[in-house]
């Protein structure tokens, strides 16, 4: 590091590098939700089995997002990357060639998720490692590569796959992310500096990771755990259901829709980064960084409750896009501080482990959500499935407020290896 609260050029670069790779993954994963209207009507899906096939990813990624923590504290973050990514962008490719022969109809659909979601859950862990080692006071920025890349994704997969499927269709909306995704390969083989840099390989004393039995003995890391669930449980249901929403409810057209979603997108980067940068000044200056993170998380957990909470009833498009936003703007704080948060805890040198356990126990919502939420549409309309996840968030941060009253790194007993 060059300065107290400064990141070196290369580590940022390897970071930049990072945010674009998740943004990349969001793309890609995002995709199938785009394409939703016209792949429910050529397949003839019921929103259930629509559910099943957005869940279907998640199916690998949770257990692949859990090895690929444990990887990043044993092996090269570098190469761990480049076949993560690899793999999710052929994977992605092989999507716009579904139900052509190539592969078969909803079947192929799921097996190539069910890759996707394998490749896929290298960046978090990834990410997480490398971020750990960046200062106190320049944390919470570092880590909107992380945010940001999950919130730009879906809005660049919004409007660019809008605007694909109405030039081309969804079939070569997949091909051209997929290879989109493949040219990532080429600045990340270079960034090798920055990347060693993340991993602490030029540390005099390094430090062992903690292992993986006294992670899960930390009821912290159970309660970090159930933030991050309930937080992407929300997120989940965006990504999923409102491009759905909006068009079979709501009767706009594919561009309005993808206009409209990429409202939520816009304003939860902004909020995001807005939130981090209030967050790292605060602490720079001498603030309590717990108590300001916490107090973030509560009021932007809060807003966005509120927001999902009014949605389905508002009337008016100016007032559906104001609300929208404030929904997006009120949820951008929440993905940064959950990866603060378990970044700050575990140390560096148990990172990885840490947030890939705690993504991949996370992303159980997406498991869960998808259908559950396609089973209460297809029973009571979504009204009920927007009330439901606000509930669901609401309640996670709430335990998570009363078994963690302060946000601090774990003293795990270990002494640094000698240089």
């Amino acid at each position: 590091m060059n300065k107290p609260g400064m990141i070196s050029a290369p580590l940022r670069f390897a970071i930049i590098l990072i945010g674009a790779a998740i943004a990349l993954n969001y793309i890609d994963r995002g995709a199938v939700s785009v394409a939703a209207p016209l792949i429910k009507d050529e397949f003839g899906l019921s929103n259930e089995r629509y559910g099943v096939i957005v869940s279907s990813f998640y199916w690998t990624y949770v257990p692949a997002l859990a090895l690929a923590g444990w990887l990043a504290d044993k092996m090269s973050v570098r190469l761990l990357m480049a076949l993560g990514v690899a793999t999710w962008a052929i994977a992605t490719i092989f999507m716009g060639f579904v139900g052509t022969g190539v592969a078969g109809g909803v079947t192929g659909l799921l097996l190539l998720r069910l890759l996707m979601g394998v490749g896929e859950g290298v960046a978090f862990p990834c990410g997480s490692k490398l971020i750990a080692r960046v200062p106190e006071g320049a944390r919470g920025l570092a880590n909107v590569s992380l945010s940001g890349g999950l919130a730009l994704g879906p809005l660049i997969g919004t409007l660019a796959g809008g605007a694909m499927m109405q030039l081309w269709g969804w079939r070569e909306m997949f091909i051209i992310f997929g290879c989109a995704t493949l040219l990532w390969l080429v600045p990340w083989w270079l960034a090798r500096r920055g990347i060693e840099e993340g991993e602490g390989r030029q540390d005099s004393a390094p430090q062992d990771a903690a292992p993986l039995a006294d992670v899960l003995r930390q009821p912290a890391f159970w309660a970090v755990t159930l933030l991050h669930l309930s937080g992407t449980f929300a997120l989940y249901f965006i990504v999923g259901w409102l491009p759905l929403w909006l068009v079979k409810v709501r009767g706009f057209s594919i561009i309005d829709m993808s206009l409209l979603t990429s409202v939520f997108y816009i304003a939860q980067i902004i909020g995001g980064t807005v939130g981090a940068w209030v967050i790292d000044r605060a602490i720079r200056r001498g603030a309590n960084g717990s108590q300001w993170r916490r107090g973030m998380l509560f009021g932007s957990v809060g807003t966005a409750v509120i927001g999902l909470l009014l949605l389905p009833d508002v009337q008016g498009w100016p007032l559906l896009v104001t609300l929208i936003a404030v929904t997006g703007f009120g949820y951008g704080p929440v993905p940064n501080l959950l990866f603060v948060i378990g970044q700050t805890m575990a140390g560096p040198a148990s990172a990885g482990r840490w947030v890939g356990l705690q993504t991949s126990l996370g992303n159980l919502s997406g498991v869960i959500g998808p259908v559950m939420t396609g089973i209460i549409v297809d029973a009571a309309g979504y009204r009920p499935a927007f009330l439901v996840t606000a509930a669901i968030v609401g309640l996670g941060t709430l335990v998570f407020g009363l078994a963690v009253p302060r946000i601090a790194p774990v003293d795990w007993g270990i002494k640094p290896r000698a240089g």
